[in-house]
């Protein structure tokens, strides 16, 4: 998106992510459990800032669930990360249903959310 001449770019617009994770142990790998109100981090190679306002369609094959999660980027990898990780986003889950998407998605992954990511992909 380019800059409109003599101004800036409307901050508030919300831009959208998809994710689709086939089961709990990729969800387990995506979850950011340290993110205050929870977040997840999306592989990708577009450009985002910091503070970005984003909309992500997280699609759970197992569970047979598609979710619309409104969040903000908090944490960004350009490139491959120190351990190889791949370039994306973390995203703290915002909007009045933070709560229980952070709950809903603890209770899918169960007993892997006692335990670190064997392999995070953030």
């Amino acid at each position: 998106m380019e800059k409109p001449e003599g101004g800036s770019i409307d901050s508030n617009v919300k831009r959208n992510l998809s994710l689709t994770l086939p089961d709990k142990h990729s969800l387990h790998a995506t979850y950011m459990p340290f993110i205050k109100n929870g977040g997840v981090f999306v592989p990708t190679h577009e450009r985002f800032s910091l503070h970005d306002d984003i909309v992500l369609q997280l699609r759970l094959i197992e569970e047979g669930k598609r979710l619309l999660i409104p969040g903000r980027v908090v944490w960004i990898t350009g490139g491959k990360g120190q351990r190889g990780t791949p370039a994306g986003v973390g995203l703290q889950f915002t909007g009045e249903q933070q709560a229980r998407i952070r709950q809903f998605l603890e209770e899918v992954m169960g007993d892997l959310i006692k335990q670190p990511a064997q392999n995070p992909t953030y």
